[in-house]
């Protein structure tokens, strides 16, 4: 009897070891060893074995999806084929929908979530201990790929900040900050908070409020920043600037007088990724974090991998052109459909 609770003691230790679940995954789903002899290597039994990988499925470490043959090398071509056309560094490309059918606005929330889940994952592989990632904020992209992260292993002394301030006077979960901190939380490292309005009023305002010190701090760590995260927002969503106060309608309207295609933290861009911040004289406003335009400089100097994640949206295809257009990132994570629309109509 004794020998049967210790037993059991030790199976419930090793269920309840996340270091444990993802050894057992990776054996029998990446290296093809079967469940006897991962049981020896690992000095457990085999119905521990077998309870493990139902565990890792159930808490989220092993996803299993099957995808029609044609679908996978339908997609795997279609991705080499946008990559090339697009100059992109790499590209990640998960199943999505017909549009057809889809009001312009409206975001697909399943392949929205393909979408984060795989820009997650692929983070998660990318990231390493040195690192500084700044990512912005969003409530459907960036929130999405917080709560999916699920981290191979701690990066104690990365460093996180987020690429914008803060729009309103109270938080949400969409809050780069807010962001940024549970990236931080997840992977055990250090979290700069940029304590700061995102937008001023003037220009004027701009030089002296980055140099207050706790700002100027996290400023200057966004400048080092080598893994910049983003979303973007389209045209649409600037009526509900005008709702929440940040913006008056007769800015928008001066605004809209550029045709605005994409909004990246307010930076607003043409269809040609021209810069209409940079284009009117003045803007009505002054924006404190991150540099958008300056991205591409970053790309192309310091070697920066900016991750793009958006798509599941017909609005999408036209911004996520523009940004490109714009060089503002090297790295696409989108779905199927959403790429092979900007191929056809590129």
């Amino acid at each position: 009897m004794p020998e049967s609770t210790q037993g059991n003691n030790s199976e419930t230790r090793l269920l309840t070891d996340e270091r444990f679940l993802r050894r057992v995954a990776y054996l029998y789903y990446e290296d093809g060893h079967s469940q006897e002899i991962i049981a020896d290597k690992e000095y457990c039994s085999r119905q521990t074995v077998s309870k493990a990988l139902q565990k890792a499925k159930d808490k989220g470490i092993v996803r299993i999806s099957i995808v029609p043959d044609l679908r996978t090398g339908y997609i795997r071509n279609l991705a080499r084929d946008v990559r090339v056309l697009l100059e992109l560094e790499d590209l990640v490309l998960v199943p999505g929908q017909n549009m057809n059918a889809v009001a312009a606005n409206e975001l697909l929330e399943g392949v929205v979530t393909d979408i984060t889940i795989h820009a997650a994952e692929y983070l998660d592989q990318m990231l390493s201990d040195n690192d500084v990632v700044a990512i912005s904020g969003g409530t459907a992209f960036m929130r999405g790929l917080v709560r999916h992260i699920k981290p191979n292993r701690s990066q104690p002394h990365m460093q996180v900040v987020s690429t914008i301030g803060f729009v309103e006077g109270h938080t949400s979960s969409g809050d780069a900050n807010m962001i940024a901190h549970d990236l931080a939380q997840a992977y055990g490292c250090s979290h700069y908070w940029f304590p700061c309005p995102a937008i001023l009023p003037d220009t004027k305002y701009l030089d002296l409020t980055r140099q207050l010190p706790l700002i100027k701090e996290a400023y200057a760590m966004m400048q080092q920043a080598n893994v910049i995260v983003t979303g973007l927002w389209t045209p649409h969503t600037n009526t509900n600037m005008i709702m929440r106060g940040i913006i008056s309608h007769e800015q928008l309207e001066s605004i809209e007088a550029y045709q605005p295609a994409v909004d990246i933290n307010h930076w607003i861009f043409d269809a040609q990724g021209r810069c209409i911040n940079e284009m009117m004289d003045p803007f009505p406003y002054a924006l404190t974090g991150m540099e958008i335009p300056r991205l591409s400089d970053a790309i192309q100097q310091r070697k920066v991998k900016v991750i793009l994640v958006a798509g599941g949206s017909p609005s999408h295809v036209s911004a996520i052109r523009a940004a490109l257009k714009a060089g503002l990132a090297n790295i696409l994570i989108t779905d199927h459909i959403t790429a092979q629309l900007l191929l056809t109509n590129s």
